[in-house]
């Protein structure tokens, strides 16, 4: 049995040689990740075209997802190496460059004052320490501390209760975004989204500046209050998005990020768009051998709720057991996977954006046909690959095969749910279809004469229409 549900592994020290990348796809990896935040840009490109080469070479197709780092904000340098915050005192926060102390700290970011009011929160080094405007001035905050604590400089700040002045792409992520687009990765995260215009700037940047990658897949990262108060706007326009408990455990508290989760995971996939649920899957798996309990619970309750990939970071670019882990994920994922009839939170009904959208209703005819029939697969011909990421929202019981003669859709459909991309000569006719179908078929997956599989495609063929035809294939 294949897992469905898809893993993405972060690259990093621990996983950036030949031989571990073979042996993290081997185990059931089909998504790298690459984060921008960490490692040089030279680092980067060698970890994006080293894992290209390791797909090339099992003939197996991944995707490579960048993560852009984002406007990270943070604390400005401290005249000493660290400095301990005691909770009831009084510290002013300036937006001049200053040597930080007990008493006063820097937080450089134009116009943030302006968006921040009297009982609003700032949370420091990943929210470990809190404190609380009591009184603002021009350029300084007087803010009590709540929740005291040793601090180091440049340490993150975050702002839960407050619409921040920013762009949610720097020019660091376009250098980055450049980068990762010259070496054909197949997807991009959005660090810090706010709203549905953080996605449409980067759209444009894309468009304006890479206009041969212009279809590239935007995952937004949701890891900020507002974000989550503008979901749906952010959904209209990204590709999908990604559940970054990390941030968002901060922003909002732990205790309400489970509520969170199935919030984002529902919503994407009632509107067809991709989710990948993040942050500390397997954490112990870092140092450990085994995961703990919870770990266990977490991972199979994502696939319940309706990931359609679940992602490693620590515990694959810098853990002890990177191959371990993704083992471990696989048989979690498995395992749950056997008992989706009766756990499953997602139903599979898409919502169409429009009534006269075909597609959905030929994509959600396929799924019910596959259910009713003595159907070993579902065949998808596509250029984009639009109808096979839509018919993995359906969450058949069957495999999905998508057949596509476009290299880069080829990669990018291993971002999906069931699917599994077999790239093929380019089709003109039905009878070039159905030839291809009986060849691939019986020689690379497990199906036999006699079997049954559903066709999906546009027609007529040549003229590379959305999915409007659908059709029962008995293999000769």
């Amino acid at each position: 049995m294949v897992q469905k549900t898809k893993i993405i592994a972060t690259l990093g020290p621990a996983s950036s040689d030949f031989t571990t990348l073979s042996e993290l796809i081997r185990a059931g990896v089909r998504i790298f990740r690459v984060n921008c935040s960490h490692g040089s840009e030279s680092e980067r490109i060698c970890l994006v075209q080293r894992a290209k080469q390791v797909s090339e070479s099992l003939a197996i197709p991944i995707a490579v997802l960048i993560d852009l780092q984002g406007p990270k904000i943070r604390i400005g340098e401290l005249e000493k190496p660290s400095i301990t915050l005691q909770s009831g005192r009084r510290v002013i926060i300036t937006d001049q460059p200053v040597q930080g102390n007990e008493k006063s700290l820097s937080i450089e970011l134009p116009g943030l004052f302006e968006h921040l009011q009297v009982g609003h929160r700032i949370l420091l080094d990943d929210g470990k320490i809190e404190l609380k405007v009591i009184q603002k001035g021009k350029n300084t905050l007087e803010t009590e501390v709540i929740v005291g604590g040793a601090l180091l400089p440049r340490k993150g700040a975050n702002f839960p209760d407050s619409e921040l002045p920013l762009s949610g792409i720097t020019q660091k992520d376009l250098r980055d975004l450049q980068v990762g687009l010259q070496n054909s990765i197949d997807a991009v995260a959005l660090s810090f989204v706010q709203n549905g215009q953080d996605i449409l700037d980067l759209r444009k940047q894309i468009k304006e500046k890479f206009p041969t990658k212009k279809d590239v897949p935007i995952i937004a990262k949701i890891e900020r209050p507002q974000a989550l108060l503008h979901l749906s706007d952010i959904l209209e326009q990204a590709d999908g998005v990604m559940v970054a408990r990390g941030d968002l455990a901060i922003e909002i508290s732990p205790a309400c990020v489970p509520t969170a989760q199935k919030q984002i995971i529902t919503t994407a996939n009632r509107l067809g768009k991709y989710v990948i649920t993040a942050t500390q899957m397997l954490e112990s798996m870092i140092e450990n051998a085994v995961p703990t309990r919870a770990e266990a619970n977490d991972v199979a309750n994502a696939v319940f709720d309706g990931s359609d990939a679940v992602m490693l970071s620590a515990e694959t670019s810098i853990g002890k057991h990177p191959i371990r882990a993704v083992q471990t994920m696989v048989s979690i994922i498995e395992e749950a996977e056997k008992n989706l009839a009766q756990w499953s939170v997602w139903n599979g009904k898409l919502i169409p954006k429009s009534e006269d959208e075909d597609s959905y209703y030929v994509i959600q005819a396929a799924h019910d046909l596959s259910e009713d029939r003595n159907v070993t697969a579902i065949c998808v011909f596509t250029q984009s690959g639009r109808t096979a990421s839509l018919l993995s929202k359906t969450r058949p019981k069957v495999p999905i095969y998508a057949f596509t003669p476009n290299p880069d859709t080829h990669s990018r459909l291993s971002l999906f749910w069931g699917v599994e991309s077999i790239l093929t000569p380019r089709a003109n006719s039905l009878d070039e279809i159905l030839a291809i179908i009986q060849s691939t078929l019986r020689q690379q997956f497990p199906i036999k004469s006699g079997d049954q599989a559903v066709l999906i495609c546009g027609y007529p063929v040549h003229q590379f229409r959305s999915a409007n035809l659908l059709m029962l294939y008995t293999v000769p």
